[in-house]
């Protein structure tokens, strides 16, 4: 499908959304700053449970969230990865997979921790860095 120059660039947000709350905002607030629409996660509001969810997400299973947050990277033009000091979990690698696989390409500020991660993930500066990158500005 081909974009208009007029369309807001559609990113994802990935990694953790436990370690460095601040660094995750500070990188949502940079995707809306720069233009971006967020596809996943819409809103920055979480419960505290084990599996963190919007609030509105309530009553949802893990399983369909995820199955959203996918669906969202394969609409998206990138993801943009939240990896505090390298950390990269279970579920965030799973997503930089299903986004390559997808060819959706992966940024991050810092470099994942795990060697065939950081193959996959192109580290920038920052989010207008990206959107250089993938000429969406």
């Amino acid at each position: 499908m081909a974009r208009r120059n007029f369309e807001p660039p559609r990113a994802v947000l990935c990694g953790s959304y436990t370690r460095d709350r601040d660094g995750l905002f500070r990188i949502y607030d940079e995707l809306v700053v720069t233009g971006c629409q967020v596809l996943s996660p819409r809103r920055m509001q979480f419960d505290n449970a084990a599996f963190v969810r919007d609030i509105a997400e309530q009553g949802i299973s893990p399983q369909a969230i995820e199955a959203c947050h996918l669906s969202a990277i394969r609409q998206a033009d990138f993801v943009m990865l939240h990896a505090p000091d390298g950390y990269v979990g279970l579920s965030a690698a799973m997503e930089i997979g299903f986004a390559t696989a997808q060819k959706c390409p992966v940024f991050s500020c810092t470099a994942p921790q795990d060697i065939v991660l950081r193959g996959l993930v192109k580290v920038v500066p920052s989010v207008y860095d990206v959107l250089c990158v993938v000429g969406l500005r």
